[in-house]
């Protein structure tokens, strides 16, 4: 199996070595300042950069606080949903190929300069020969950039996508500063000090840290906020992170779920939960003649609790949702009813998949038999019937006549044959020969205690399972080789709302589903992606096309000192860190 298709990834690698010098700003060593639970600074921490370029970098941790320096086209909020930030206005052609943007006046660089349209082509040009940028295939379906005026620039694309404007989130920097230096001189830390974003580097140490001050110039200055200086902290890894917000030296942090427990009873702390883009599913082996029957499928989904599972088994920390969208998301529609755990359903749907499976064995049985019929032995059986009839006496003709009526008769019985006339011995007798193996990443304790309550309800309406727990190499080279009936993965969803990636991915072959994907990207506007989205989330759950658990909650924890509320999502923790107030 190809693994899923991501437009862009911004989770982003760690990096192994620091590259870096001083600022040609007011400096401190760490000896004059230690990180401590200190209100005159807000208190973060990021792992060692290789650079501070954000165009360059490959670290999480590192883009979200460059996110605070350096501003993009657009934004996502916290529902993820795309809002300008440097964009005045914009619109859009009508064959969606097109955009002309218009920039915020006033937009100034942190050295005073004024933030142009210049600044974008350079930006796009600069990604576009950096295959290496996290960014680069953002802007893989733009054909080129066209400034016609100081705050005015034409964007245009290589093919109608839906979802163009959404890739329009990688940071923007300056031209005057980086244009016409080397390749390795685009990494140095004194190259890249100048952002247009709400904080300004004050101070940048190699290997120990950074300070942040708010910048009064700022288009959007938030007078009323905080304005608090920010002190962040260079680690070597996650795990640095994490100590430092327990020993309160760090402020605030985004934790992971196997990490979250350490907080969960600690007074000090404040949690906020987010949603982010890690996706859990359970995904069809379509090669499977059973799971090809849409009766199997809806028995298994009917069989299982996903509420269950979501309780049990991710401890209630994930979002229960029915496609792979964030459910915040203006897309997903929340109205649509999910196939809910109904074993009273699930039997049902087994007696239907004896009569589905029937009606297919026979209708494979007729086509055999068609192919292989001599058809010289046809005209041949038709000659000697037309020649016996010349002799049929009325008793002959009578037995044909009861013959006939017999064949009506049991056809007209087979068509109003229904579910409810199946036996329970003839669902076991289907169920006889069905074993599903259910393969999942030993490593992963959540799917792993979901693949045991799945196998568990699936047992208990008469479905015979193993569960197979693989590690991560042993997963790919199954779900490679299609060694599995039902495989509990996860993905990360893409950066823009585009589920077609993840969808084209499962296996399902169907010329209706292809066709509402291709009408998918090609959608020319927000209400017609909106309409599409709403047939494709109906189609995929009457056809059951995969089973959703849904999107793993993410957390940033925040220390007691810190009043207010951040409206993080997965692009940027720190999202209204300037709304915070500090005790």
């Amino acid at each position: 199996m190809k693994k899923i298709i991501k437009l862009i990834s911004i989770i982003l690698a760690s990096m192994l070595f620091v590259v870096g010098c001083s600022a040609d700003t007011k400096e401190e060593s760490q000896s004059e300042k230690t990180i401590t639970n200190d209100s005159e600074y807000i208190n973060l921490t990021m792992i060692r950069p290789d650079t501070i370029n954000p165009i360059l970098n490959t670290d999480k941790s590192v883009s979200y606080i460059l996110n605070l320096v350096y501003d993009s086209l657009f934004e996502f909020d916290e529902n993820y949903d795309l809002q300008p930030k440097l964009v005045d206005s914009y619109s859009v052609s009508s064959d969606n190929k097109s955009v002309d943007i218009n920039l915020k006046s006033g937009v100034k660089w942190h050295n005073g300069k004024s933030l142009t349209a210049s600044d974008v082509k350079y930006t796009y040009d600069l990604i576009k020969s950096k295959k290496e940028s996290a960014y680069y295939d953002l802007v893989s379906n733009i054909s080129s950039i066209t400034v016609s005026g100081s705050r005015s620039l034409t964007i245009q694309f290589k093919d109608n996508y839906a979802f163009s404007l959404e890739t329009l989130i990688f940071p923007i920097v300056s031209k005057d500063k980086l244009s016409g230096l080397k390749s390795d001189d685009l990494e140095l830390p004194n190259k890249n000090l100048v952002g247009s974003g709400a904080y300004k580097i004050k101070t940048y140490e190699d290997r120990d840290f950074m300070i942040l001050e708010p910048n009064q110039d700022y288009y959007d200055f938030n007078e009323e906020g905080n304005n608090k200086e920010i002190y962040v902290k260079l680690v070597p890894d996650t795990e640095s992170q994490v100590q430092m917000v327990l020993s309160l030296d760090s402020d605030i942090s985004n934790v992971s779920l196997a990490n979250i427990s350490k907080f969960t009873d600690n007074d000090n702390f404040k949690i906020e939960k987010y949603q982010g883009r890690k996706y859990d599913y359970v995904l069809f082996n379509y090669e499977n003649e059973y799971l090809q029957n849409l009766d199997i499928r809806k028995a298994i989904s009917f069989s299982i609790d996903r509420s269950s599972i979501i309780k049990d088994a991710y401890s209630d920390r994930a979002k229960l949702t029915n496609f792979p969208l964030n459910s915040t998301s203006k897309y997903y529609d929340n109205d649509l009813k999910p196939l809910s755990y109904n074993t009273d359903n699930a039997q049902n749907y087994l007696k239907k998949a004896v009569l589905s499976l029937e009606e297919q064995k026979n209708s494979k049985k007729k086509e055999e038999e068609s192919k292989t019929t001599d058809p010289n032995a046809v005209d041949d059986s038709q000659d000697a019937t037309i020649d016996n009839n010349k002799y049929n006496s009325s008793s002959d003709k009578q037995s044909t006549d009861d013959k006939q009526d017999a064949e009506d008769s049991k056809e007209t019985t087979e068509e109003t044959k229904s579910f409810k006339d199946v036996t329970t011995a003839e669902v076991k007798a289907l169920l006889k020969d069905i074993k599903f193996k259910i393969i999942v990443n030993k490593d992963n304790s959540e799917r792993v205690k979901a693949a045991n309550i799945i196998s568990n309800s699936l047992e208990a309406v008469g479905i015979k399972t193993e569960i197979k727990d693989l590690t991560s190499d042993e997963m790919t080279n199954a779900l490679d080789s299609k060694d599995y009936d039902l495989a509990l993965i996860g993905c990360e969803l893409p950066a823009v709302s585009d589920a077609t990636y993840i969808l084209e991915e499962l296996g399902y072959q169907d010329e209706q589903l292809d066709k509402y994907l291709k009408k998918l990207k090609e959608a020319n506007s927000e209400a017609e992606i909106k309409s599409i989205y709403k047939d494709i989330q109906k189609y995929v759950k009457e056809n059951a096309v995969f089973i959703s658990f849904g999107m793993l909650d993410d957390y940033v924890v925040l220390n007691k000192r810190l009043e207010g509320n951040l409206k993080s999502n997965d692009f940027n923790i720190y999202r209204s860190i300037d709304s915070l107030e500090v005790k």
